[in-house]
């Protein structure tokens, strides 16, 4: 319910709106604590967002204490790793995550998420890596899983699909969906006094 006001109510509003506004709400569960990072594939028909993006991305840094790093980007649209430094490095340095990422070629021992996130980009280039989900904060044994599964015969699907823990998995969901709704419900509050008959 919170999510259609929120569209209907971006509908109505400018590309530089929207693209806080989307970045507030769905990046909810990492300002809010609950995991390292979060991917973003910002897209709105027929607008090219990338100059409202350049425009706009220090002040939505500063206001959400985030840091992003552009994935890719073209007219249509822009995908973003949005993350914070301490959690995203403790994630990727626990013992699974660094023993997958290093099957995977990548460098260990790093003091700060950076090199690895000039990694995935750099390898994104030759197309999707699905060991983002590690970037992501999902279980190591859920994306190992899925590379050997090749996403096929999971236990069950959600914000990830799970093949180790599948009641932690649930409490994970749910606590993502309560960060996004109450992220939505805030946002629409903050702007009651604009959005009339949107109003919570």
């Amino acid at each position: 319910m919170f999510l259609r006001r929120l569209m209907a109510f971006l509908a109505t509003q400018g590309d530089d709106v929207f693209i806080e506004s989307m970045i507030t709400c769905f990046a909810a569960p990492v300002t809010r604590g609950l995991k390292c990072g979060a991917l973003l594939n910002l897209q709105r028909r027929g607008a090219d967002l990338r100059p409202f993006w350049a425009a706009s991305k220090e002040r939505i840094k500063r206001a959400l204490s985030l840091e992003f790093a552009e994935i890719s980007s073209d007219e249509r649209s822009i995908l973003l790793l949005a993350y914070r430094d301490a959690p995203l490095l403790e994630a990727l340095s626990s013992e699974g995550a660094r023993e997958l990422l290093l099957e995977y070629g990548y460098s260990d021992g790093f003091t700060s998420p950076a090199p690895y996130v000039n990694e995935i980009i750099f390898r994104f280039r030759e197309g999707i890596q699905h060991e983002i989900g590690l970037f992501l904060g999902y279980p190591c044994e859920d994306v190992r899983g899925f590379i050997e599964n090749k996403g096929r015969n999971s236990k069950i699907s959600g914000y990830w699909k799970v093949y180790g823990d599948k009641t932690g998995a649930l409490k994970k969901f749910k606590e993502f969906k309560r960060a996004e709704a109450e992220s939505v419900r805030e946002l629409l509050e903050r702007i009651r006094p604009e959005c009339g008959a949107l109003a919570v």
